[in-house]
């Protein structure tokens, strides 16, 4: 078997020689960025503890929960008209290429960037989803004789034959779902000391009580040493109200990162474990197909020249 082979890369002209090797170079350039690829989200799962929201460090963290809505309108899957978090949609025209060929045009596809809430036993974060990668989403596929959106997968077949097909991917609120990606802490501060200040001092200056507490010649007017009174009591008071105060509340958002960071945004609907055991699969798998299409790539160089 491999003397046939030897025989043909050596007798092959070298428009066959090259569309071979081509093919052999692509394989193992894909499985190369594969493996590289798979690799890498690999480590970032496995090298991340799984955080807490309310403990969770500022940075890439890799948190556990359930996707839900945040307050508003629910969003709505565009093909099949079905409430969701999250969805990605496609519809592929089926169109003839010349003669009897055919081939699949994208004809409209879309994305959803709507925030929505992770939630966990101790507390919700905010997702930004633009960017994300995606594991495991529910999908339906169905063909139709129409472009139509939200006709739903109960509006064609499931088994091909139509003009149109229909391809919708979603994450359903109340779904377990794991992320990875960039997690910030804001905190609504309200006024500064120096704005509650102004604000205050605004109100007293005319104020008949506060000119009469603190007039000290009695002539309705208040010299520089009464105002500097008036500034003091007032500062007093701005730091009593303050002191009153609840702890600014926070807002925990966790997106894709930027400049600088790991620049990752992991959604996936499989546990830890499953991710996990996945990305092994695919990582390795690729690592091997890559080995095996550079070995036999040099094997052929080798014969050939």
């Amino acid at each position: 078997m491999l003397t046939d082979w030897e025989h043909w890369l050596q007798a092959a002209d070298a428009a066959e020689f090259a569309f071979v090797a081509g093919g052999l170079l692509l394989l193992a350039g894909g499985s190369l960025y594969g493996f590289l690829r798979y690799g890498r989200l690999l480590r970032l799962v496995a090298d991340i503890p799984t955080a807490r929201i309310r403990s969770a460090p500022q940075g890439l963290v890799q948190l556990e929960g359930a996707a839900e809505w945040l307050p508003g309108p629910e969003i709505v899957a565009p093909l099949s008209g079905l409430p969701c978090v999250w969805y990605r949609y496609r519809i592929d025209e089926k169109r003839r290429s010349g003669g009897r060929n055919q081939r699949r045009v994208t004809v409209a596809q879309g994305t959803s960037d709507d925030l929505f809430l992770l939630r966990d036993e101790t507390g919700e974060c905010v997702v930004d989803p633009d960017g994300a990668m995606v594991i495991r989403p529910e999908r339906d596929v169905w063909y139709s004789a129409s472009r139509a959106l939200a006709s739903g997968p109960g509006g064609g077949s499931r088994w091909g034959g139509g003009r149109y097909r229909h391809t919708e991917e979603r994450l359903h609120a109340h779904q377990p779902l794991l992320v990875v990606g960039e997690f910030a802490t804001r905190r609504h501060e309200g006024a500064d000391r120096n704005e509650r200040m102004r604000d205050l001092l605004g109100r007293w200056k005319n104020d008949p009580t506060i000119i009469e507490r603190y007039d000290s010649s009695g002539d309705g007017r208040l010299s520089l040493q009464d105002w500097e009174r008036v500034r003091e009591a007032a500062r007093t008071e701005v730091e009593r109200e303050m002191a009153r105060e609840e702890t600014p509340d926070a807002v925990h958002v966790l997106r894709r990162g930027g400049p600088g960071t790991q620049r990752v945004l992991l959604l996936s609907t499989l546990g830890e474990a499953q991710l996990l055991f996945r990305q092994r699969l695919r990582a390795y798998g690729s690592g091997l197909v890559f080995v095996a299409a550079a070995s036999l790539l040099l094997w052929a160089l080798t014969v050939r020249f």
